[in-house]
């Protein structure tokens, strides 16, 4: 059970990097995972038996190394995305009604091994051992090679806003001078933390969590999702975010070149030299002819979408297969008005019969 947050408690604020800092900020969460404070972290994570997945190592700090090197590598191959505040906004509507029926394919992602950044937190909770509200703004995902399956499957690191200024207020009250505090703050943690993970295997089409006691198991049985009840919610907001990738008429997905330092940069450290795929609002907004019912000469000072929709889209050899997919959105008013984002998004399995303006 959650514990009610203390009344000075607050959520630690996000300032996200712009789309040009990604590469710098994955090689610096890529250098920390092999640190010697991540190891120890995780090690004691593990003796407390915090995390959805653990490796089968029986030692702790066996399994901290297992699972730190694991993620090390997925970030090392990512392909990199950027989620602006507006998508963040349209995405986290549309995960609302998004069902538990995954059937997630590698054909459905915007790419096998990515990290995606969100200009918004896409989730948060209170952490039940002081009530201090979480963040969570990324999520990493890949293959893994701590489960073995021959249908495979998808491990998913969620990523959390790292707390620094509580961190260095513990320092600061075990009498270290504040300085120094923020300078060994810096050091020994990483600006996000990570905070939680899940394995989806391919074309999984029930969401059911196992209870707390069936954890142990899973590291050997990857035909069944492993997942805290918590980080279910979570998934829906990732794969509502990989549909936003796919072409559709509200968003862009445009290419962040890299600097040829951080090529430099990347290659050297052993990462794939990726460009930021930045998935914005789109601004391709096309000329559309009054309706007869609509007063002329009516202005709109804001942007906003309308009607947009989730659907089972029909797919493949004879069109036997289904993919979620965003279709039937466009954008009103001007393409240079702030964007007001609305209460709903429908989420639908079939065309509606009905027409609704």
């Amino acid at each position: 059970m959650t514990r009610e947050p203390n009344p000075s408690s607050e959520p630690t604020p996000w300032a996200p990097p712009s789309p040009r800092e990604l590469p710098a900020l994955r090689e610096h969460l890529s250098n920390y995972l092999r640190s010697v404070p991540a190891h120890l972290l995780t090690a004691e994570l593990l003796r407390r038996g915090r995390g959805t997945l653990r490796p089968a190592a029986a030692d702790p700090d066996d399994g901290a190394a297992l699972l730190l090197e694991d993620e090390r590598q997925r970030l090392s191959r990512a392909r990199l995305y950027y989620v602006t505040s507006d998508i963040t906004k349209l995405v986290r509507h549309a995960a609302r009604n998004l069902k538990d029926t995954w059937d997630i394919q590698p054909e459905d992602l915007p790419a096998l091994t990515g990290f995606m950044l969100f200009a918004e937190p896409i989730a948060e909770y209170l952490r039940e051992d002081d009530g201090t509200p979480v963040r969570i703004v990324a999520v990493s995902w890949g293959q893994t090679k701590l489960m073995s399956d021959q249908h495979g499957g998808l491990w998913l690191t969620f990523w959390s806003v790292t707390n620094f200024a509580g961190i260095i207020s513990l320092a600061r009250a075990l009498g270290v001078p504040a300085s120094e505090a923020e300078r060994q703050a810096r050091i020994q943690h990483a600006e996000l933390t990570w905070d939680n993970e899940i394995y989806l295997p391919w074309g999984l089409t029930q969401a059911a969590v196992p209870e707390p006691r069936d954890f142990d198991v899973r590291i050997v049985d990857p035909t069944t999702l492993a997942a805290a009840k918590t980080t279910i919610d979570w998934l829906r907001v990732v794969h509502a975010g990989w549909i936003f990738c796919q072409p559709n008429t509200f968003t862009d997905v445009a290419e962040q070149p890299l600097r040829r330092t951080m090529r430099r940069r990347a290659e050297q450290a052993g990462l794939a030299p990726s460009t930021v795929r930045v998935v914005s609002v789109s601004q391709k907004t096309r000329p559309r002819a009054a309706k007869p019912a609509e007063p002329s000469g009516r202005s709109v000072g804001v942007r906003f979408p309308v009607a947009p929709f989730l659907r089972r889209q029909p797919y493949g050899p004879e069109r036997s297969l289904r993919r979620w997919t965003l279709v039937a959105g466009h954008w009103r008013g001007p393409a240079d008005a702030p964007v007001h984002i609305g209460n709903k998004v429908n989420l639908v399995d079939t065309p509606s019969t009905k027409r609704s303006d």
